[in-house]
């Protein structure tokens, strides 16, 4: 986590397990990271 004080972030839940419902996921994670935000993915393998 960055040092900031109000350091932007995502938490993303993943609840699914099929490879083709991850992709979105994975795209939103990546795109975030790109713009600095600190991601954090959480896999719940099937609720």
């Amino acid at each position: 986590m960055s040092s900031e004080t109000n350091a932007k972030s995502m938490s993303i839940i993943m609840t699914k397990g099929a490879l083709d419902q991850a992709y979105p996921a994975f795209i939103l994670a990546t795109t975030a990271a790109a713009m600095g935000l600190d991601v954090t993915m959480f896999f719940t393998f099937y609720g």
